[in-house]
C-alpha cells in the first residue's frame, strides 16, 4: 500500500468571515474599551468557588504579572485573579511552584577523586511560590501579548493595595514600596510593574526547541497512521534512509498543483512499506517525510544514557540493541581476506548500513496552539 502525497494550498478565508468578526465584535459590551480586547472569544469567568490553575490548554506564551510566597500566598493570589477576571476581563491563572535548596548539586569540575563536584547552596531553605500569569498567546512577538505586558504594570488592583507591614505576600512588595517613598521610579507602575512574558509552564520545554517541524512539513506528515511525530519518546533511532530530490521551496514562488518528483514519492513508498513491514512482526516503528527524504526509525526513548566525564554517552542497552539489530553485517568479501558490509534488508527493502539515534522532530508551537480553535 503506498503513501499518497497531498498537495498543499495557502488556506484562504473570505472577506465574508472578517465582516462577521467585525459585527460580532461591535455587539457586546462597551462600557469598558479594553472588554474583549485581548479574548474576543469567550467571556472571563469569575467564580469564587474555583481555582483557576495553568494547563496545557492556555496559549504557549503568557505574562507573568507577579507572585506571592509564604502563609497566605494561596489566598492573595486568587483574590488577585478574581479581581483581574471579574474587573479587568482578563483570563488569570495561578501555577505553584516548590523550590528546595537544601540538597546537594553537581558544580562544574570535578575532585580530586574524578568525580563531579558536590555544591551547596547558600541558603537551605524550601519554599513554595504562587505565580499568576496571564493571558493566551500564540507568539512572544504578538501585538496583543505586548500590549497587555504594558497594561498590567501600571495596573493598580484593590488586592495589591495592601502595604507591605499589613501582612502582603507578594515577592518584593517591601522593595516596591520603598522605591515609591524614594521616588526612585520615574514611571508610574503599579504593584505589577515587573510583569513580564514566560512560556506556559505546563507545556513541555521541547515545544520551544529551535528544531521543531515547521507547519509544511507537519502538514505532510498528516493522516499517517505511525508517524514519528506521534512518537511519545525524546529520541528514536533512525534505521533506514530514503531520498528524494528538493521539491519544496518556500522562500520561492511555490506551486501546489505541481506534480511530486518520483523519487521522492518512492521513497515515501519504501518508508511506508517497511513500517508496515515492521509493525506486522511487533516492532515500535515509525516514518517520517519531509522535503528531501523519507526516514524509518525504531523505538522511543526518553534518554539515550549516561554521559561520561569524557563527554562520550555511554548508549543505554535498548539503544545500543536496536542499533546492533539492524546495523548491516560484516561479512568476508569472496576469494579476499577483507571484510566488507552488507546492508540487512526486510521485504527487498534495504535498512541503513549505521542505524543512529536521534532527536524526535516535534509539532511547531504555532501550528499545536492553532489546532484548539
Amino acid at each position: 500500500m503506498g503513501v499518497k502525497m497531498k498537495s498543499f494550498r495557502t488556506r484562504r478565508y473570505p472577506l465574508a468571515f472578517a465582516a462577521v468578526f467585525i459585527l460580532a465584535a461591535s455587539t457586546v459590551r462597551a462600557e469598558n474599551p479594553f472588554d474583549y480586547l485581548f479574548f474576543p472569544f469567550q467571556q472571563v469567568d469569575a467564580d469564587p468557588a474555583k481555582r483557576y490553575s495553568v494547563t496545557e490548554d492556555q496559549g504557549p506564551w503568557m505574562v507573568m504579572a507577579t507572585s506571592f510566597r509564604g502563609p497566605g500566598a494561596e489566598k492573595q493570589a486568587h483574590n488577585l485573579i478574581l479581581e483581574l477576571r471579574k474587573e479587568f476581563k482578563l483570563e488569570a491563572f495561578m501555577h505553584r511552584k516548590s523550590y528546595d535548596f537544601s540538597n546537594k548539586v553537581e558544580g562544574r569540575g570535578i575532585d580530586k577523586y574524578g568525580k563531579p563536584k558536590q555544591m551547596v547552596y547558600n541558603r537551605n531553605v524550601q519554599f513554595d511560590e504562587i505565580a499568576v500569569l496571564v493571558g493566551n498567546f500564540e507568539s512572544l512577538q504578538s501585538d496583543g501579548a505586548q500590549e497587555l505586558l504594558t497594561k498590567i504594570k501600571t495596573m493598580h488592583p484593590r488586592s495589591l493595595g495592601t502595604a507591605p507591614d499589613a501582612g502582603t505576600t507578594q515577592v518584593y512588595a517591601g522593595l516596591r514600596a520603598l522605591q515609591r517613598k524614594l521616588n526612585l521610579s520615574a514611571d508610574k507602575k503599579g504593584p505589577m510593574g515587573r510583569a513580564f512574558i514566560i512560556r506556559n509552564p505546563k507545556l513541555p520545554a521541547e515545544y520551544f526547541t529551535q528544531n521543531a517541524v515547521d507547519p509544511f512539513v507537519e502538514r505532510l506528515n498528516s493522516g499517517v497512521d505511525f508517524s514519528l511525530l506521534k512518537n511519545p519518546g525524546k529520541f528514536s533511532v533512525q534505521v533506514a534512509t530514503f531520498r528524494g530530490k528538493v521539491v519544496y521551496d518556500i522562500e520561492k514562488d511555490y506551486d501546489a498543483d505541481e506534480a511530486v518528483s518520483d523519487s521522492l514519492v518512492k521513497a515515501a513508498e519504501n518508508a511506508h512499506k517497511l513500517v508496515v513491514a515492521l509493525r506486522k512482526q511487533g516492532i515500535e516503528a515509525y516514518e517520517y517525510h519531509d522535503r528531501h527524504e523519507s526516514v524509518v526509525c525504531v523505538g522511543s526513548f526518553n534518554s539515550l544514557g549516561l554521559r561520561q566525564i569524557d563527554g562520550k554517552i555511554n548508549l543505554e542497552p535498548r539503544v545500543a540493541a536496536v542499533m546492533k539489530a539492524y546495523g548491516a553485517q560484516r561479512v568476508q568479501i569472496p576469494n579476499s581476506t577483507q571484510f566488507g558490509l552488507r546492508p540487512k534488508t526486510l521485504g527487498g527493502i534495504q535498512f541503513d548500513i549505521q542505524p543512529r539515534p536521534i532527536h524526535v522532530p516535534k509539532k511547531s508551537i504555532g501550528s499545536s496552539y492553532l489546532s484548539r480553535f
